[in-house]
């Protein structure tokens, strides 16, 4: 039997009260007996009592007030009354007020035995279905969570907007205080930190390689990790060492698409007492991860639609639309900040000849080669571009005459120097470019710009081709 289950016995006959006390005791329940309604009040204050058995007639309070008074503090208490014959319509009163039974004197123990015994699974069936109700509001709490993102989320485009917030409705969900979101960076076979939350993220390790860490786990094996004792699950017991978390249970889930890995989700420290993520926890987040993904999905879609718009489908590097656009950024930010900005402008040598003699395919390989050259040479900073046919620009943010120069000198001597042969054949070709350059001066349009470099193009290739001039 349950030792919590306790008894207040209220009977004005001190020998039938401590009777009924010694007979409650032997069947295990925890009791307390008075003689007087007084004394009874005094108890009910210090403590919950799973039943009540009371005389309804009592010297000080009537028995049935004494039930309103108890009802009104704890109204899980179960009420058992007993009356003499002359006061059965007393009891039947006390039923009506929520009493659960009632015995008639003289009683016997064994029969307040067996009514106490139905009161109490009367009372753990409430108590049970209470619990359920509170259980089945805070899932209603946590599914409109769950619902209010998945709206949300669809209108959030940036990844590292995304994350963040993700890792906060993680922490919402499961009632936790640190949450991570990282992505697989499939160049570097890394997970690259893009969201967290309860972390101050100097202390994070942004790149972590797959199969390190638990996170780096999680993303190589592809499986769920729902730890309730890190110390003693043999999955990730040896990574126990590491941890800074406050509590010994963790959620990890992979993200994925199909059966590709793209990210793990993280969530550590649950606020409640126990400290121990639950299924239930899992079934919620694994929710909003397969939202998540959707979303992922979604931005990237549109990471690649917007590529494709400012993009050369053929070389890789920026379109002339794109070079338009940023080349007036650029000659605004250098115009209003005084800072230098240089343009420099490729042209294949004989590329025409080439096309001819060898044909476009041909002619396409060539393009494709001298566009990984010059992004292979120039800084992150710099912006190559076609400008159209076998012409490509590059815009040199903060970069003077003599800088831009050099790294034109690169590229020139670069291509001129690797060995270029033909898909068929494997016949070794020649191949050079011709260089303009021209630097912005305060006052200098941006067509104006572009006009320059073409001249110091167009002297370039008069004065022998394969060489750099610079606009003066």
């Amino acid at each position: 039997m349950d030792q919590t289950e306790s008894v207040l016995v209220i009977e004005d006959d001190r020998i039938l009260c401590q009777h009924l006390k010694a007979g409650l005791s032997e069947a295990g329940y925890d009791v307390v007996a008075v003689n007087k309604g007084g004394d009874a009040v005094d108890q009910i204050h210090k403590r919950f009592f799973n039943v009540v058995v009371l005389d309804l007639v009592l010297p000080d309070i009537q028995g049935i007030e004494l039930m309103r008074l108890f009802s009104k503090k704890n109204p899980e208490t179960c009420f058992v009354v007993s009356t003499g014959y002359a006061t059965i319509s007393s009891a039947i009163e006390a039923l009506k007020v929520g009493a659960y039974d009632y015995i008639v004197k003289p009683f016997d123990i064994d029969h307040l035995r067996l009514v106490i015994r139905r009161g109490l699974d009367k009372q753990h069936l409430v108590f049970h279905n209470q619990q359920l109700l509170a259980q089945m509001e805070k899932e209603k709490v946590k599914l409109e969570i769950v619902m209010d993102a998945y709206t949300r989320m669809s209108g959030i485009y940036r990844l590292d907007d995304l994350a963040d917030f993700v890792t906060e409705q993680a922490l919402n969900i499961v009632e936790a205080e640190r949450a991570s979101l990282m992505l697989v960076d499939a160049t570097t076979n890394e997970l690259v930190l893009k969201g967290a939350k309860g972390i101050a993220r100097e202390k994070v390790a942004w790149r972590v390689k797959i199969g390190d860490t638990i996170a780096g786990w999680v993303a190589k094996q592809g499986e769920i990790l729902l730890v309730k004792d890190i110390d003693t699950d043999s999955r990730v017991h040896h990574f126990a060492r590491n941890r800074q978390y406050k509590t010994r249970s963790f959620v990890s889930l992979p993200l994925k698409i199909d059966t590709q890995v793209i990210g793990v989700m993280s969530v550590t420290d649950k606020l409640a007492s126990a400290g121990i993520f639950t299924e239930t926890d899992l079934r919620y987040l694994s929710l909003l991860a397969h939202q998540t993904v959707a979303q992922i999905e979604n931005i990237r879609l549109c990471e690649t639609l917007g590529s494709l718009a400012i993009t050369d489908s053929l070389t890789g590097v920026f379109n002339h639309r794109y070079f338009q656009e940023q080349l007036a950024v650029e000659v605004m930010r250098a115009q209003r900040y005084k800072h230098s900005l240089s343009l420099m402008m490729f042209d294949v040598d004989h590329f025409k000849s080439y096309n001819d003699r060898f044909g476009h395919l041909e002619g396409d390989r060539v393009l494709k080669h001298v566009a990984w050259v010059m992004r292979d040479n120039v800084r992150q900073v710099d912006i190559v571009c076609r400008y159209g046919g076998d012409e490509f620009v590059v815009i040199l943010p903060y970069t003077d005459v003599k800088g831009t120069f050099t790294v034109a000198e690169k590229i020139r001597k670069t291509v001129e120097k690797q060995d270029f042969f033909t898909r068929e054949g494997q016949k070794k070709v020649p191949l050079s470019l011709s260089c303009g350059i021209a630097t912005f001066h305060s006052g200098l349009s941006k067509d104006e710009l572009i006009s320059h470099v073409d001249q110091a193009l167009y002297k370039a290739k008069a004065e022998g081709k394969n060489t750099t001039r610079i606009f003066e």
